[in-house]
């Protein structure tokens, strides 16, 4: 079998103690931490080959700038702690030890981690630079490894988010003046190298080895062949999940995103607002289309324009009587301008509703009235109130050149202030490349929290609320480290609770670490609590919050030593007096928040 035959196949047969070797969590001992550092030479408990200055090397100093020198046993010739290496201090002059470099480059684990070594399990030396930073660089932190065999293989492991902005050395070299070699693309292998070095210098600002496994096959007595792998190397994180309760919007709204379902939705439907107190009482059906007679005023109106009709008397609504209204030709009345809605007017944006500069009353679409159709403006009679009418009459909507007519009308009550929007007739088209969705529903000026896209007709009926309320939430921070020497404190913050009682300025919860998730989360409906849900299974560790603000926190301190992919999955739950919320959505007097789960790691 050819040399190159025999390396393919060791490669091969390497696949699968690769990927059970990804990286060794067992750090073992800390060397120390600190900037350019080469810590006190030790011994491998291995004999390593490689064809340097002896042929098996049997001790280490390792350099906290992420490269390893080899000895047999005094302190080995031509170390530096150096950041920032040339081509010949990774090579090695003449008479100088063997380097093995994973990330050769100007580490710094002073402040978040420190680099340790193992050489407690047979046959295998370990170093880990954990939760270092690149010197002057505070972010990302990243986790780099070293595994050396005793049969002269060798790992490399990179987390997630290892990056560097300058230009690392990677690779391995027997040092003692090696004769130069060029490098080659680690990432892309497999790399055969004929002598004992074998090495990539990443261009400045690029690393292209995150979450990835390199593993070097000693091709007998001299040379390497390298492969590259997936590695999950999984650092610790959170991880938020589900929702908390409750997101009360003071608007509401339900968005189709095409035309495909506005037929079986709107057509022969309404929905009808009427004020009670600050707010409306919004129902849907009940509403009566009332066809626009010989003398109703044609709107001078174009493609998304916008013009003003003054009622004979101003329009009652909560927030006080309206005079000028606002006409859009994308389907908007509104209480001042909303023609730089969304900021394109003519496309229905739910951003753009929640936080439109005017108030107003939507069934946006993107209309096209300058090419057919007419937008009426009447006041008429009915039953003892003076109704303002604007009837957009056979309508067309994009595209042009389609025979696609509209027909519905805004009912605004001068008398009582109730606004009706009737659909008689909507296209369903959906051949416009600018969209064909409807946005319908009521809005105040400014910035609304988004209580979700509802099903009006199935909604209704319910009360708007006059203010936003968010739902409760919780995060977590920093990630959840647990290392050999060193558990981190993690802070789990709520935020957004609700007061105990209107007015109160008391806020009461708590805190509840769980080694159960509930994923998609259990409904309390059954407890007096609709729309909130559990998201842990148990209550395994509990704190309480009491404070007089909305946004409390508790901490965990984390003992060292933790397995790696330990979970933790985390709640808040704020107390209140029962139906205390703006529309008495909670007889059982709770609120949830989301979940948290907490990725416990080493690194």
């Amino acid at each position: 079998m050819s040399r190159s035959l025999a390396a393919f196949a060791a490669a091969s047969l390497l696949a699968s103690f690769a990927s059970a070797q990804c990286y060794a969590t067992n750090f073992g001992t800390l060397a120390g931490a600190g900037d350019d550092l080469l810590f006190t030479t030790v011994p491998m408990n291995i004999s390593f080959p490689i064809n340097g200055t002896s042929a098996a090397f049997t001790h280490a100093q390792i350099s906290s700038n992420g490269v390893i020198f080899l000895s047999t046993g005094a302190a080995p010739v031509g170390t530096t702690n150096s950041g920032y290496p040339s081509q010949t201090q990774f090579q090695g002059a003449a008479g100088e030890c063997p380097r093995i470099a994973p990330m050769w480059i100007d580490l710094d684990t002073t402040s978040t981690g420190g680099v340790y070594y193992d050489n407690s399990t047979p046959g295998v030396f370990v170093v880990t630079w954990a939760n270092t930073t690149e010197w002057n660089v505070p972010s990302p932190i990243f986790t780099v490894q070293a595994q050396l065999f005793s049969n002269g293989n060798v790992l490399f492991s990179y987390s997630n988010q290892a990056a560097t902005t300058l230009d690392p050395y990677t690779g391995i070299s027997g040092g003692n003046g090696i004769a130069t070699v060029p490098g080659v693309d680690l990432s892309v292998g497999p790399n055969v190298s004929a002598t004992d070095l074998i090495y990539e210098l990443q261009p400045t600002g690029v690393f292209d080895l995150n979450g990835t496994l390199l593993t070097f096959v000693r091709n007998g007595a001299a040379g390497y062949t390298e492969v590259a792998s997936s590695c999950n190397f999984q650092q610790a994180y959170h991880e938020n999940y589900g929702s908390g309760c409750y997101a009360i919007s003071d608007s509401f709204y339900q968005f189709l995103p095409d035309s495909s379902t506005a037929p079986a939705t709107l057509n022969g439907q309404s929905m009808v607002m009427t004020p009670v107190g600050p707010n409306y009482l919004m129902q849907w059906g009940g509403g009566t289309y009332i066809p626009p007679s010989g003398s109703a005023t044609l709107l001078a109106m174009s493609d998304d324009s916008e013009t003003t009709v003054t009622p004979s008397a101003p329009l009652p609504t909560p927030s006080g009587a309206v005079s000028p209204l606002f006409v859009h030709a994308n389907g908007m009345i509104s209480h001042a301008s909303n023609n730089a809605i969304s900021p394109i007017s003519y496309t229905p944006d739910v951003d753009g509703f929640l936080n439109a500069p005017a108030t107003g009353f939507f069934a946006w679409h993107d209309y096209n009235v300058s090419e057919g159709g007419q937008i009426l403006y009447e006041e008429v009679a009915v039953s003892g109130s003076l109704i303002a009418c604007v009837t957009f009459v056979n309508v067309e909507s994009y595209p042009g050149g389609v025979v696609n007519p509209s027909t519905l009308q805004f009912q605004m009550n001068l008398s009582t202030g109730t606004v009706t929007i009737v659909w008689v007739t909507v296209d369903g088209n959906t051949t416009s490349i600018y969209g064909s969705a409807h946005l319908i529903g009521w809005g105040p000026i400014g910035a609304s929290i988004d209580g979700g896209n509802l099903n009006l007709a199935t909604a209704a009926p319910f009360v708007t609320s006059a203010l936003n309320v968010p739902p409760l939430a919780l995060n977590a921070s920093p990630a959840p480290i647990s290392g050999p020497g060193s558990g981190t404190v993690v802070t789990y913050s709520t935020t957004d609770m609700p007061e105990f009682a209107p007015g109160a300025g008391v806020y009461i919860g708590m805190n509840v670490l769980s080694v159960n998730q509930v994923p998609s989360g259990l409904d309390l409906s059954f407890i007096g609590a609709p729309g909130c849900s559990a998201y842990v299974g148990t209550l395994d560790f509990t704190q309480t919050m009491v404070g007089i603000s909305p946004s409390n926190a508790v901490t965990l301190t984390l003992p060292p030593g933790l397995p790696a992919g330990t979970i933790i999955y985390s709640q808040s739950v704020s107390l209140l007096t029962p139906n205390s919320l703006p529309n008495g959505q909670n007889a059982f007097g709770m609120t949830t928040s989301n979940g948290v789960k907490s990725y416990i790691s080493p690194f």
